[in-house]
């Protein structure tokens, strides 16, 4: 089949390339699909340094590894342990980043990983949803806690995790305030449904904010530092910037009064496929930045760095 594959991890130098694997095997507990469209990240060639490249039982996965975790399909085949999936079944999903991801022509995954997804809802769409979107209702509901009438401040509302977040938030009955970068950006904000966008190139956020009750980084670097100094007691700062070893520190956190936490999101079915009916009814508005075919997958990568994006970039196979 044809896939886009790490193909040199040299010293972590990694490149993608497209070209023929084998396709992933049949298996009881599994479900093979037919996928039509991926979610990029375009950090992914950087995991070889962080240990993402390695099995649950340390040993390092052998090259081509695929990539694109988060990905939306039909159902090929159901193995007999797979209870509630069909063959033809609709199906958004993301798969353990420790596996081969989705970008190629089919794709493995557990039945615990993936949704049905409606019909009012594109594949290209549901491709966006898996990382962004999971990110920030696990951010919101897993880790903060969030509760309506409660002010959010979200670091890189236009991102691929932001634009999800200012949606998600303001579903929850939220006042939400987000930094982004540059005028466009902040104007995209705003139609997403933010009550203050602050353009950071022009902007302090502390001199806008106000009181918050929850910081959500998706940024890191200086946003996050600042955010330490800036977030009253009682409030809680959730990052997925960084690290396990850059995880906020406890003994900050207590020191300060608030709580803090570091996560990497995780396949949540349940999670996903109410996310999927957000979706559906309106609730969220997905926010596609850019779409390439599986060909072009290193072209995607290629052209990346320094491109500021308003949402995600999207595979179509």
């Amino acid at each position: 089949m044809k896939a886009a594959w790490i193909a040199d991890a040299k010293a972590g130098d990694l490149s993608i390339r497209v070209g023929e694997i084998d396709a992933p095997a049949q298996a009881e507990d599994r479900l093979l699909i037919d996928v039509e469209a991926v979610g990029l990240t375009f950090a992914e060639p950087g995991w070889v340094t962080n240990g993402t490249m390695q099995g649950p039982d340390g040993t390092w996965r052998s090259l081509p590894v695929v990539i694109g975790h988060e990905f939306a399909g039909t159902v090929a085949y159901a193995g007999k342990d797979t209870q509630g999936f069909a063959r033809g079944d609709r199906v958004v999903g993301l798969i353990d980043f420790w596996r081969d991801g989705a970008a190629a022509t089919q794709a493995s995954a557990l039945p615990s990983e993936v949704a049905a997804l409606p019909g009012e809802v594109t594949s290209i769409e549901a491709s966006t949803l898996p990382i962004g979107a999971l990110t920030a209702w696990q951010a919101f509901f897993d880790h903060a806690k969030l509760a309506a009438g409660e002010t959010v401040l979200v670091h890189g509302g236009a991102g691929a995790v932001g634009t999800f977040a200012i949606q998600i938030a303001k579903g929850a009955g939220a006042r939400v305030v987000t930094t982004a970068r540059g005028a466009e950006a902040v104007q995209l904000c705003l139609e997403l449904g933010a009550d203050i966008a602050i353009d950071t190139e022009t902007q302090r956020f502390e001199d806008h904010a106000g009181d918050v009750d929850v910081v959500f980084d998706t940024v890191g670097h200086d946003l996050l530092e600042r955010s330490w100094r800036f977030v009253r007691p009682r409030a809680r700062l959730v990052t997925i910037s960084g690290e396990a070893e850059d995880a906020p520190s406890p003994d900050r956190a207590a020191g300060l009064g608030i709580q803090a936490y570091w996560f990497i999101v995780r396949p949540d079915a349940a999670q996903l496929a109410e996310i999927a009916r957000w979706v559906a009814d309106g609730r969220i508005k997905v926010q596609v930045d850019r779409l390439y075919p599986l060909d072009d997958a290193t072209r995607a990568f290629a052209e990346a760095p320094g491109r500021r994006k308003k949402g995600k970039t999207v595979l179509t196979v």
